[in-house]
C-alpha cells in the first residue's frame, strides 16, 4: 500500500447531497446559543470563533454506539475508533497518539475537563455519558481564555440537558449484530417543576473480533433549582467499563482479508476503567449587569489495562482524584463587557507498571514504575468584548496558568534492569518538583455585515504543559526530562451566512506549533519539534420548508512536519512531509425525510487517504461509508428505530498504522443492523 493515487471523485457527490435541490426542505436554524466559549449561554452570532454544535435531536437520531458515529457531523473532527470504546481524537489536527494525543485537545463534560492537566489518557472520552448528553459542542482551534492547558487544537464538550423538566423520559431496548445489547433509561423523579433527571445506560457487546467485547454501565443525575436570583445546577456522572480488547491485525491490506479481519492477535488483552465526575454550578444575578458563576467539581478515575501493543505486555494501573473550581464575574467597562475569572484544582495521581512474565534483560519481569504525583493548577483569565460601531465588535482574552507537579517515586531510583543489561528500557527518575507557567491569548474582530452575513478574524495562542508520563516515565537511562510547554499560534478567517434556502459557516486557518514534545533517537523525551497546520472548514444546512432537509460537514487540512529534530526511528529528512494519520479531506453529508410518524436519514461519510508513518512511504487508501437510519412512531408512547451501518458492506479500516515493520489495522465492521424499541410514558 505504497502511496496510492486515488482521485477525490466522491467529494463532489457528498457535497451535492447537502445542497442538492430547492425541493430539499426545512432543517433547524443555526443554533441560537453556544455554551463552551464563555462557559455560559452566548448567542452564536456574537462569537468570533469556529464553533459547532450538535443538538439533542441530532444525537437522538444518530443513536451512536461510539462518539465516532456522531463526530463526523462536525467539520474537521475525527474520533478515530479503536477496539471497543477506545479512541484517538483529531480536531483540526492529525490523529495524535500517546500523551500528546490527549494533551493537545481539551475534552470536557459540562465545561469541566474530563482529566486534570498532566493526567490525560487518549481514551478518556469513554468517561463521559454520551447517551445522556443534551448537546455536543466543539471549538476548532486554540480555545478561549476561559480554558487553559490542553486546548491547542480545540475542544470537545459534552453538555447535559439544559432543563431537566423538558428532557423527554424514555426506556429504550436495542439489539445489534455480534451480540450487541443496550438499554437506555431516562426518567424524571421528584417535583414536577424541579425534577431530578436520572439516566442509565447498560451495554453488553460481544464484539466483532474474536475474544473481544465489552460491558459498560453509565449513570447520570442532573438537577437544577432557582432561588430568587441564584440558580443551582448539579450533575453527577459515573461510568464503568470492562473490556476484552482486540489488538491491531498485522499484514498488508489485512482489513480486506475475510479470513483474517475477525482475528484477535491479543486475546489476553483487557481494559478496566472507572470514573466519577461531580459538578455543582451556581449562577447569580443573571439578569443584572454583573452576573457571576462558581463551579465546584470533583473527579475520580482508575484504569487498569494490558499493554498488548508492546511485546513484553506489562500491566498498567493509573488514575487520579481532583477537586477544583471555576469562577466568573462580568461587568461593564470602558463601553464594553469584561469577564474575569479564577480557576484552580488540586490533584493526586498515581501510575504503576508491572510486567508479569520474563521477556529480556532489557525489559525485566517485575515492577517498572510506581509513583504518585500531587499536582496544583491555578489560573487567572480575562475576556473583553466591545462594539466599535453598529456592525463591528472587538473581543480579546488573556490567561495565565501555573501547573505544579510534586513527584514521589515509591521504588528505587535509576535503572530498572540488572547491571549486565545492555540497553535497559526503563528508568526511574528521582523525586522532584516541577512548575510550568504559561500564557495564552486571543484577539479578533467580528463584522456583522447585515442580518444575514458576518465575517470574523481571530488570532489565538494555546499551550499544554508536559504530561506527567513524559516527565517521569523515562526510558533508556534518561535521568531527567527537561521539557517546556508546547505552544501553538493561529490565525483564522471565518464567514457565517444565511441565504434564502441555506445556512453556511466556513473558515480558513493556519497554525504553527513549536516546542512539540517527542522521543528522540535515544528514546529521550525532549522538546523541539515543530509542525504546521492549515486548511478550511465548511458547515452547510438547508433551511426550506417541507419534509426534506440536508446538511454537510466538510474540511480540508494540510498537517506537516516543519523541522527535523531527530524523531525516534527516523534516519531521513521529513520536513514538508504529511504528519501520519492526517487525511486531507474529511466530509459527511446527510439527507433526511420527516413526514408525520416517519423519519429517515441517509448518511455518506468520506475519509481521504493518509500516510501511516512520517516518511510517507506507506499510505491507507481512505474509504466512503453509507449509513441508513429510520424511525417510526407507532403511537404517543411507542416507537421503533432501525440503523444499518456500512450499508454498502465495504472493507475499510477504522484506523491504519505502520509499526514494528508492518502495516496493521483496526478493522472496520461489515454491514451491521441495529433495532431499537422505545417506550415514552
Amino acid at each position: 500500500m505504497t502511496n496510492p493515487s486515488k482521485p477525490l471523485r466522491l467529494v463532489p457527490f457528498i457535497v451535492s447531497l447537502a445542497i442538492a435541490a430547492p425541493q430539499l426542505a426545512l432543517a433547524a436554524q443555526l443554533e441560537e446559543v453556544f455554551v463552551s466559549a464563555t462557559r455560559s449561554a452566548t448567542p452564536m452570532q456574537s462569537l468570533n470563533i469556529s464553533a459547532y454544535r450538535l443538538s439533542a435531536d441530532q444525537l437522538t437520531l444518530a443513536a451512536a454506539t461510539h462518539l465516532n458515529e456522531v463526530a463526523t457531523r462536525l467539520p474537521a473532527v475525527w474520533v478515530s475508533r479503536g477496539n471497543g470504546q477506545e479512541s484517538l481524537v483529531s480536531v483540526r489536527s492529525p490523529v495524535l497518539t500517546g500523551s500528546g494525543g490527549c494533551g493537545s485537545i481539551l475534552m470536557a463534560q459540562n465545561n469541566v475537563p474530563l482529566r486534570a492537566p498532566g493526567f490525560c489518557n487518549v481514551n478518556q472520552l469513554f468517561d463521559a455519558h454520551l447517551e445522556f448528553a443534551g448537546a455536543i459542542e466543539t471549538i476548532n482551534g486554540p480555545t478561549p481564555a476561559t480554558y487553559g492547558a490542553n486546548g491547542l487544537h480545540g475542544m470537545i464538550n459534552l453538555l447535559a440537558p439544559a432543563d431537566p423538566s423538558e428532557a423527554p423520559e424514555s426506556i429504550a431496548l436495542e439489539l445489534g449484530g455480534y451480540n450487541y445489547n443496550r438499554v437506555n433509561i431516562t426518567q424524571q423523579l421528584g417535583a414536577t417543576a424541579t425534577p431530578w433527571l436520572v439516566g442509565f445506560t447498560g451495554i453488553s457487546d460481544g464484539g466483532y473480533k474474536r475474544d473481544a467485547g465489552y460491558d459498560q454501565q453509565k449513570f447520570s443525575v442532573l438537577h437544577t433549582r432557582q432561588n430568587n436570583t441564584v440558580k443551582h445546577t448539579s450533575l453527577l456522572s459515573v461510568t464503568n467499563l470492562n473490556q476484552e480488547t482486540a489488538g491491531y491485525i498485522p499484514g498488508d491490506d489485512a482489513y480486506k482479508d475475510s479470513s483474517a479481519k475477525r482475528d484477535n492477535p491479543n486475546p489476553e488483552a483487557f481494559r478496566d476503567a472507572y470514573a466519577v465526575n461531580a459538578i455543582h454550578r451556581i449562577d447569580g444575578d443573571a439578569e443584572s449587569i454583573n452576573p457571576w458563576s462558581v463551579t465546584i467539581f470533583a473527579r475520580h478515575n482508575d484504569m487498569r489495562f494490558l499493554q498488548h501493543y508492546l511485546p513484553w505486555q506489562a500491566v498498567e494501573e493509573t488514575g487520579h482524584t481532583s477537586v477544583g473550581l471555576q469562577s466568573s464575574w462580568q461587568t461593564g467597562w470602558l463601553g464594553g463587557k469584561l469577564q474575569l475569572g479564577l480557576d484552580s484544582q488540586l490533584t493526586q495521581g498515581y501510575l504503576k507498571e508491572i510486567q508479569p512474565k520474563p521477556f529480556s534483560p532489557n525489559q525485566p519481569q517485575g515492577a517498572h514504575y510506581d509513583y504518585e504525583i500531587d499536582a496544583n493548577t491555578f489560573a487567572l483569565y480575562g475576556l473583553y468584548t466591545r462594539d466599535l460601531n453598529a456592525g463591528l465588535s472587538w473581543s480579546s482574552g488573556i490567561r495565565f496558568e501555573s501547573t505544579t507537579y510534586d513527584y514521589n517515586n515509591h521504588l528505587s531510583d535509576g535503572s530498572v534492569c540488572a547491571p549486565t543489561a545492555s540497553a535497559c528500557r526503563f528508568y526511574r527518575t528521582q523525586d522532584s518538583n516541577d512548575r510550568f507557567s504559561d500564557w495564552s491569548g486571543h484577539s479578533g474582530l467580528l463584522w456583522q455585515v447585515n442580518d444575514d452575513h458576518a465575517i470574523r478574524v481571530r488570532l489565538a495562542s494555546g499551550y499544554r504543559p508536559p504530561e506527567t508520563s513524559e516527565l517521569y516515565r523515562l526510558q533508556n537511562g534518561q535521568t531527567a526530562a527537561q521539557l517546556d510547554s508546547e505552544s501553538a499560534h493561529s490565525i483564522e478567517l471565518g464567514w457565517r451566512a444565511s441565504f434564502e434556502h441555506l445556512d453556511l459557516d466556513a473558515s480558513i486557518y493556519r497554525m504553527n506549533k513549536s516546542d512539540v514534545i517527542f522521543q528522540d533517537a535515544n528514546r529521550y523525551y525532549v522538546t523541539g519539534a515543530k509542525t504546521r497546520h492549515q486548511g478550511f472548514e465548511l458547515k452547510l444546512r438547508s433551511t426550506l420548508t417541507g419534509p426534506w432537509n440536508a446538511d454537510l460537514a466538510a474540511s480540508f487540512g494540510s498537517h506537516e512536519y516543519s523541522n527535523d529534530p531527530g524523531y525516534l526511528g527516523l534516519n531521513q529528512p521529513i520536513v514538508g512531509n504529511a504528519i501520519d494519520t492526517a487525511p486531507e479531506w474529511m466530509a459527511s453529508a446527510r439527507i433526511r425525510y420527516t413526514q408525520e410518524a416517519w423519519q429517515a436519514e441517509l448518511e455518506a461519510i468520506y475519509l481521504d487517504r493518509y500516510a501511516t508513518e512520517p516518511t510517507n512511504s506507506n499510505w491507507y487508501e481512505g474509504h466512503t461509508l453509507l449509513n441508513l437510519r429510520v424511525n417510526r412512531q407507532w403511537s404517543s408512547n411507542w416507537s421503533t428505530s432501525l440503523r444499518v451501518m456500512n450499508v454498502a458492506n465495504i472493507d475499510y479500516a477504522e484506523r491504519a498504522d505502520f509499526g514494528f515493520g508492518n502495516e496493521r489495522f483496526f478493522v472496520g465492521e461489515p454491514r451491521s443492523l441495529f433495532v431499537t424499541l422505545t417506550y415514552q410514558p
